[in-house]
């Protein structure tokens, strides 16, 4: 299973330091595109990674399933209506139409920008509802798929240099950030009984789906540790020397 959990595990337990691929092309931190060339091979890294690279442990990044303890939980069922999310899985995280990347060098910390542009990424997950929605008794529980239209995912990491027989990068803080959404489409596959209900349910939802991506949107730091593994798993296995050229 394409888990977030199992593939920092992974990685953890594999060797002591990982063996890039020969082609994977090192940028020259010295030369004034080096942000240009890194992009570039950010681009072709996860193009790489399409499909698992067994050679080396990865699994693919095309569908990305986060761990049964990634769970949002919002409301009250005596008051309104508990909302549970959960089993959350996103396609498509490895098909970037265009990506802008950015490494500041500091005397003790570097910080890495990414900001990946995607023309349509999906999330996959479980909705269970419990209280009352407009008068209405709800008790359910039902698959969803989120479609995001020609979102941008930012991910900034700070990194600090340390020596354990060569020089390697910690992660000590992660940041993560979904927008510029275009439009949105939600779907909940059985939340009502009634097809026609459900169907006009979720139609009017789409309608205003920026609106309701915007409300909700501040929930999104719950899933970024999850994303946050697998940046300081495959760093902490990556010498420096193997990264850059100096």
């Amino acid at each position: 299973m394409n888990n977030l959990l199992v593939y920092g595990l992974t990685l953890a337990t594999f060797c002591h330091c990982l063996q890039l691929p020969s082609s994977f092309k090192k940028c020259d931190k010295r030369r004034s595109d080096f942000n240009n060339c890194l992009s570039d091979v950010v681009y072709n890294t996860l193009k790489v990674f399409d499909k698992p690279l067994k050679s080396h442990g990865f699994p693919s990044l095309r569908y990305v399933e986060f761990p049964p303890e990634a769970v949002i939980e919002i409301g009250n069922r005596t008051y309104g209506l508990a909302q549970k999310f959960s089993k959350f899985r996103l396609a498509g995280l490895s098909q970037p139409e265009d990506i802008k990347t950015r490494l500041d060098f500091g005397p003790v910390f570097s910080t890495l920008t990414m900001e990946l542009s995607y023309s349509k990424l999906a999330w996959d997950y479980e909705y269970e509802g419990q209280g009352t929605m407009v008068l209405l008794p709800l008790n359910v529980i039902t698959p969803v798929e989120c479609v995001l239209y020609n979102p941008t995912f930012t991910f900034m990491v700070k990194l600090e240099e340390y020596n354990k027989g060569a020089t390697y990068f910690r992660v000590i803080d992660f940041e993560f950030d979904m927008k510029e959404i275009d439009r949105t489409t939600i779907n909940f596959q059985q939340l009502f009984t009634n097809r026609r209900l459900n169907d006009e349910f979720n139609s009017a939802l789409s309608e205003k789906g920026l609106q309701t991506f915007h409300i909700f949107k501040h929930l999104q730091v719950k899933l970024t540790p999850y994303f946050g593994t697998i940046f300081k798993s495959f760093l902490e296995k990556i010498p420096v020397a193997e990264l850059f050229d100096e």
